[in-house]
């Protein structure tokens, strides 16, 4: 051996730059991603073991030198996450027949038995019987033999078999017939109102009539009634405006409820609304006898439709204003109105 081959072999390795540690991980990173349509295709085997064998080198570099920088260490980690994920989706679209790719059914029932293995000893003496030469596939009746069944933890092989594959699982242990009692139907108690100062309490079979019509004011068919009633005692067989038959300029209240009143004296026939041909407004004018009788007779020739009218109070004073109404055609009821809260009124002021 010579000086010079002694000299050599005892010189120290060069360490390699921060900025070398980053261009090598940083190549290797864009060549994993330039090859993941290889991947996604499942023609990357050989691709991914490379990568796997060029990171871990890089990263036994890292181990001799001691190289301690955590931004080193955190692009090492970052290009391993790539080269897994290579990896992890080139097995997933891997096809076996096409590559001419296939698993030794032996290797795959040996590792089993070792896996699911009652007793170590088992495997020791698998592995004795596989040096001297002898074929387990060849030893039916080994196989076969209840005492070598017992030696595999079924119960592990079966949990695998769930937590690899997508079947679900299943319960027996509430199967049979269930005892089932049957229902007793008992007699329903009903509470009583007890709230009465008189003591007295008023159930569903115990109303009567002067229950019902003891508050015939608010009866909506009474209502409409008497607002006919008083059409009738000023009907001058002429039109008359819309609005001033309804409006009450004394209360925004009465005249909504004049309104829902007047839209079913029209839906029962006994008001017609039009609009008038002189003045344009809309107009309100009783239904003659006759033209109650060709209606009864022929309704093809009358005119039906709905409309969803819109009225709050600016609107309510505006038509007050524009037609002067200064009385109510209906006449004002003298009733207590609702009002608004006073401190709803607050927050207006």
């Amino acid at each position: 051996m010579s000086a010079t081959q002694t000299q050599v072999e005892t010189q120290p390795l060069r360490k390699h730059s921060k900025q070398e540690h980053f261009d090598s991980y940083g190549s290797l990173g864009k060549k994993v991603k330039n090859s993941f349509k290889r991947a996604a295709a499942g023609e990357a085997s050989e691709l991914s073991i490379n990568y796997i064998d060029e990171i871990k080198e890089l990263y036994q570099n890292l181990e001799k030198e001691k190289v301690r920088d955590t931004k080193i260490h955190l692009e090492d980690s970052e290009v391993f996450r790539d080269v897994s994920d290579f990896a992890a989706l080139n097995a997933r679209n891997l096809r076996f027949g096409d590559h001419g790719i296939s698993l030794n059914d032996k290797d795959v029932f040996k590792k089993l038995k070792k896996f699911t293995a009652t007793d170590a000893s088992l495997l020791k003496r698998e592995d004795d019987d596989m040096e001297n030469g002898e074929d387990e596939d060849e030893e039916d009746d080994y196989i076969a033999d209840e005492y070598n069944f017992n030696t595999i933890n079924w119960l592990k092989l079966g949990a695998l078999y769930y937590q690899v594959s997508k079947k679900p699982i299943a319960v027996e242990f509430l199967n049979g017939p269930l005892a089932s009692e049957k229902r007793r139907t008992a007699p329903r108690t009903r509470t009583v109102d007890d709230t009465n100062k008189n003591g007295s309490s008023t159930t569903a079979r115990a109303v009567a009539a002067s229950d019902i019509n003891q508050d015939e004011e608010k009866n909506t068919a009474h209502m409409v009634r008497l607002v006919y009633d008083t059409y009738l005692k000023k009907d001058s067989q002429e039109e008359i405006n819309f609005y001033k038959f309804f409006i009450d300029p004394f209360s925004f209240a009465q005249s909504v409820e004049n309104l829902f009143y007047t839209s079913f004296l029209v839906k029962d026939g006994r008001l017609k609304l039009y609009t008038s041909t002189t003045t344009g407004h809309p107009c309100i004018k009783r239904v003659s006898s006759k033209e109650l009788a060709e209606s009864k007779l022929d309704s093809s020739n009358l005119l039906s439709s709905h409309h969803i009218a819109t009225f709050n109070y600016d609107v309510w004073q505006n038509f007050i204003d524009d037609f002067n109404i200064q009385d109510s055609f209906l006449g004002h009821r003298d009733e207590v109105e609702d009002r608004m809260p006073i401190e709803d009124l607050n927050d207006y002021s």
